[in-house]
């Protein structure tokens, strides 16, 4: 669980380093990075290559909201919903509404019992979400959950659709980028 959470909060705060240790041994190390632009390679660090190579850049804006990340191509589905990271203003969530909005874009083109992989990060302002639902602050409540779920629906279903039609490319590997 651990790993997990520090995983998360790496994936959110790229500019920091990050060590986890174990024992006297350093398990995970992520160096700190320098701007927007070296952000895939964080994800790259936590989730691997073979998940940036088989996924979408997302970059959507509109209703006062941004919603930027990467999604896996639905071909690159996982057996269980490990590699789902969904944060709101830099903090990692866990929200029915968000849940809901990811299942229904990939309804089309994912088999069932099946789970796609992301990390995306959405901006809204503060006073549209009550984080204070859960004591641990992982839940949050919007205070326009239908606009929110519309928002990422669409966004989410444009971005697999381009897809699909050829229009998008896939997310650069951090080796070969330069800018993202």
């Amino acid at each position: 669980h651990i790993d997990d959470l520090v995983k998360s909060i790496a994936l959110a705060n790229a500019g920091v380093e990050f060590r986890l240790g174990n024992n006297g041994k350093i398990v995970r190390l992520y160096k700190p990075l320098e701007g927007s632009s070296e952000a895939i390679r964080r994800v790259a660090d936590v989730l691997g290559e073979e998940f940036v190579s088989s996924s979408l850049r997302v970059d959507h804006s509109g209703a006062g909201m941004r919603l930027s990340g990467w999604v896996g191509l639905p071909t690159a589905s996982r057996s269980q919903a490990d590699q789902q990271y969904f944060h709101v203003n830099g903090r990692l969530v866990r929200d029915r509404v968000v849940s809901h909005a990811v299942r229904q874009a990939y309804a089309d083109v994912l088999f069932h019992g099946r789970h796609p992989a992301f990390v995306l990060f959405l901006e809204l302002d503060p006073k549209g979400v009550d984080v204070n639902v859960h004591p641990a602050k992982s839940e949050v409540r919007f205070r326009e959950s239908r606009l929110i779920h519309d928002f990422l629906y669409r966004s989410l279903h444009e971005a697999l659709a381009e897809a699909r039609a050829g229009l998008t490319t896939i997310a650069e590997s951090p080796s070969t980028s330069t800018t993202q």
